[in-house]
């Protein structure tokens, strides 16, 4: 009992007392605020500590298994591995890391949407080749102006495909962080009035 009920206190508590140095922000609660977030931040890099360990242990399983992929198992290792040593000795800030960030991070971010980006036009198609509705066109239709709008063109075409990135590409991008901030203001919201158990072995 206590195991469910004490994580479900503890959240309504702190979210309450956030809640109000929000918006009543008095001398007592705007320090009780900042120190919780404070806090939240601290619990945030253990949390990223923990899935970082956790990376290592599933990929380093499955290279002692030596099963499929494990030589992807162990470019994931080895990356991880080097990447932490070297933010470590050389600083977040120095000219390797951000030389990692840069020649190695961003292009894999890139080649990542690419293949986010041809993966929706291609179910895009099936979509519409399932079912030919307005919905499945206009989704279709949707995800080829946006692959269409990141290649670099000159003239004419590289005017349109600049406005395709000027407005609905980023009146899409503002309505998905609109959508996020309201699932996770209503998320917040239910555990702070109990609705939704923070942690529970139901």
């Amino acid at each position: 009992m206590l195991k469910r009920t004490l994580p479900t206190a503890v959240a309504i508590s702190v979210g309450i007392l956030v809640l109000l140095g929000s918006f009543l922000p008095i001398s007592p609660l705007r320090e009780v605020r900042l120190f919780l977030i404070q806090w939240a931040m601290v619990l945030g890099v253990f949390a990223f500590l923990l899935a970082f360990l956790h990376l290592l242990r599933v990929h380093l399983t499955r290279l002692g298994r030596r099963g499929k992929s494990w030589s992807t198992s162990l470019l994931v290792v080895l990356s991880a591995i080097s990447a932490l040593l070297l933010v470590f000795t050389q600083g977040p800030t120095s000219l390797w890391s951000q030389h990692l960030i840069k020649d190695f991070l961003v292009p894999g971010e890139s080649a990542l949407l690419a293949i986010t980006a041809v993966t929706l036009v291609l179910a895009g198609m099936r979509m519409l080749r399932a079912r030919r509705t307005a919905g499945s066109a206009l989704f279709l239709l949707i995800t080829a102006l946006m692959l269409v709008g990141t290649v670099p063109y000159v003239g004419i075409l590289g005017e349109i495909a600049g406005w395709i990135q000027r407005v609905p590409a980023l009146a899409g991008m503002r309505g998905l962080l609109l959508g996020v901030a309201l699932g996770t203001t209503m998320a917040g919201l239910r555990v702070v009035f109990g609705a939704t158990r923070p942690h529970s072995d139901d």
